[in-house]
Formats: C-alpha cells, sequence, structure tokens
C-alpha cells in the first residue's frame, strides 16, 4: 500500500504513533455508532458527532496543530475507503476543520484557565461544524435563503447533541488514557516505497476539481445535462465491471429530497401546470441542482482511479512535517480501519433509545469492547516494515 511520503521515526515517536492509532480508531468505531441514527429527508447530513469526542481529548491532550491533522486524517481514512467526492470532501472538511479550530481557540483561551470544560467544547464544536456545512450546502447545493430556516432546528441538535459529546469526553478519556505495553516493531506500514504521483494523476484531479466548480456558475440545462452524462460514463469506464456505477448517486437519495423539498416549496414564479403546488423556476431550479450534485457524486470514482487520496497524504506530510507520530498513526489507523468497521458493526447494536437516554452507560461500554478488540488487533499484528 503505497499511499504517503516515507517517513523515518524513532522508537518512542511510534509508540506516540501506536496511542493515537488507537484514538483514530476509536473514531472510526463512534462513527459506526452513529449508523444507528435514522436519517432526515430535511437535514440528511445531521449526525450526533460522536467522533468529537475524540476530537475534544485530542485537543485537550496534544494541542491545536496535531488536532487539526487529526481531523483531516479521519476525514483522509474515510475517504480512502469510501470514496472522496467534491460534495462530502467539501462537507467533511469544511465541518470538521472548522469546528476543530474553534474548539481548539476555546481551550487555548478559556480552557486552560478553567473558564469552560468539554461540555461547553462540545456544544461550541457542534454548533460550528453544522454552520461550517451549512455554508457549504447553500453554496453548492441550494442557493436559497429558505435553507436558513434550519437554523432552529440545527442550533438545537447541537446543544444536545453537543453537550452529550463534551459530557462523555471526561468519561471515555479515562478508558482509553492507559499506558499500553506496545512492541513498536509492529504494525507498521510500508512507507518507504513510495512511487512519485504520477504528473497525470495530478492533472486530471486538479481538471475534475476544475470541472465541478465550473458547474455551480452554469446554468444552461443542456450543459449540465451533457454534464452529468459525461461523468456517468466516465465513472462507467473506470469501472466496466461495475455497470450499476451508473446509478450511484442514486444511493444518495436523502440528499435529492432534501433539494426537492428547499426548492419546490420554497421558490416563487409562475405557477407549474403539472405541479399546481410548486413553479416552474423552482422545478427548473431542482432539475440543475439535481444534476450538479449527480456530477459532484459520481465524482467520486475518478478520484478513487487517480489516487487522489495519495494527493491528499502529500499535501498533509507538506502542511505537517514535524508531525511524523500523528502522519504514521494515520497509516497505521489506516491499515486496521476495514477490521475495525467489522468489529464495530459485530458489536451488539445500541438502540437508538439507550443512544439518546443514556449516553453515557452506553458509549462506555461500547467503548470499552472496542479498547479490548483494538488491544487485541495490535498484539496480534505483523511487521510490515
Amino acid at each position: 500500500m503505497s499511499t504517503a511520503s516515507p517517513i523515518s521515526i524513532n522508537d518512542c515517536e511510534r509508540q506516540a504513533a501506536l496511542q493515537k492509532a488507537i484514538l483514530l480508531l476509536i473514531a472510526v468505531a463512534l462513527n459506526a455508532v452513529e449508523l444507528a441514527f435514522p436519517r432526515l429527508p430535511f437535514l440528511p447530513w445531521l449526525k450526533p458527532g460522536f467522533a468529537n469526542i475524540i476530537t475534544i481529548i485530542w485537543i485537550i491532550k496534544f494541542g491545536f496543530k496535531d488536532a487539526m491533522l487529526y481531523t483531516a486524517l479521519r476525514i483522509w481514512i474515510s475517504g480512502f475507503y469510501f470514496g472522496f467526492s467534491l460534495f462530502t470532501l467539501s462537507l467533511s472538511l469544511t465541518g470538521g476543520l472548522l469546528s476543530t479550530a474553534v474548539m481548539s481557540a476555546l481551550w487555548v483561551i478559556f480552557g486552560k484557565r478553567g473558564l469552560t470544560g468539554t461540555v461547553g467544547l462540545g456544544v461550541v464544536g457542534a454548533l460550528f461544524h453544522n454552520a461550517g456545512q451549512l455554508a457549504i450546502v447553500y453554496f453548492i447545493m441550494a442557493q436559497n435563503m429558505s435553507l436558513f430556516g434550519q437554523i432552529p432546528f440545527m442550533l438545537g441538535a447541537a446543544v444536545i447533541f453537543g453537550a452529550i459529546v463534551g459530557g462523555l469526553a471526561p468519561s471515555i478519556n479515562k478508558i482509553v488514557d492507559v499506558d499500553y505495553a506496545v512492541d513498536t516493531n509492529i504494525h507498521t506500514i510500508k512507507t518507504t516505497t513510495r512511487q512519485p504521483i504520477k504528473s497525470i494523476n495530478k492533472f486530471i484531479v486538479v481538471l475534475t476539481f476544475a470541472v465541478s466548480i465550473s458547474l455551480m456558475f452554469i446554468n444552461n440545462t443542456t450543459v449540465l445535462i451533457s454534464a452529468a452524462i459525461l461523468f456517468s460514463l466516465t465513472a462507467v469506464s473506470l469501472n466496466l465491471r461495475k455497470p450499476w456505477t451508473l446509478f450511484y448517486p442514486i444511493r444518495f437519495y436523502m440528499l435529492f429530497i432534501f433539494i426537492a423539498v428547499t426548492h419546490l416549496f420554497f421558490t416563487y414564479g409562475t405557477r407549474a401546470e403539472i405541479l399546481p403546488f410548486t413553479t416552474n423556476e423552482a422545478l427548473s431550479a431542482f432539475a440543475k441542482q439535481s444534476l450538479r450534485l449527480w456530477c459532484w457524486l459520481q465524482t467520486v470514482h475518478i478520484f478513487k482511479k487517480f489516487k487522489f487520496h495519495e494527493l491528499f497524504m502529500s499535501a498533509l506530510h507538506k502542511l505537517f512535517p514535524n508531525k511524523k507520530d500523528t502522519l504514521e498513526a494515520g497509516m497505521i489507523a489506516l491499515e486496521h480501519f476495514p477490521e475495525i468497521i467489522r468489529i464495530a458493526k459485530s458489536e451488539k447494536r445500541i438502540p437508538v433509545t439507550t443512544l439518546l437516554f443514556r449516553p453515557r452507560t452506553a458509549l462506555t461500554e461500547y467503548v470499552k469492547a472496542m479498547v479490548r478488540r483494538i488491544g487485541s488487533i495490535r498484539g496480534n499484528g505483523r511487521d510490515t516494515q
């Protein structure tokens, strides 16, 4: 697996990397817990944000810069296996990095002076995470002022879930704050045999980004239909053994429902004859935005084929040259990501009602189980250097 620039670290740094990898893997497991929560059609991206528990712990333990790298690595690991697209990457990076930056600043200014605690960090982090995502949704999905009608719901969700996340952070920290006896010769990835990133890969990734972003400023329906066809045919040509790739965006039907609700019911204009409850302008806006979203979701196949994950990791190495242990932690977590997802899904599913009304008990027991399983994986690891 060649995904990053060579990393040369000593045993002390590798020990720290393994400790951080445990936190990253737990964050992945907590993301899996969120699958228990149903999605709402008008708020399809709304999640409890349990992985922010680890973000808070990371900020307090390792500081602002390291926490920003952790957030980027968590997004990179998910994208490596599930794919990057312009839309998902924009949402994840904007919401994640903005909330991490604000929580870090709050901790430095007030937290270290005892003026705020983890609950305050959790609430503020949730507020800014939602604010960042709402801004991205407005600019690239639905430039409709009715979108801001969601703000009361998002504020309420941020306060509730943020307080839960912040309140759980100390308990989860006690579970993961263990002095593990780690063999520093295990769980490393071959990072010294990486081939230079091909220029053609860089060119195609940059071109895909440029074309995708340009669609935001195109209102010609014929051009947008042509773009959707082009992106879809390109995706299929890159996955000839998987012709159903043509319809990949349908998996994200909740987003299309959201676009429909946002445009069809809240756009003024001439009443449409075929659908009296909406307008011709609304139907046109809905069609155009759906075509843009279709294109953006299909970019996942292009980015995967031309190794966007390598470019992303290469950028992290340049931005954080002195964070070798954290970068190595990302590589270790990447190696075990599929197994952790399998384990997380195999654990007894936590009922939604339990998560809502007894979150401390539910997540504490879940994290304890995950720590034991992760420790078992580490203990049985192989040297891959």
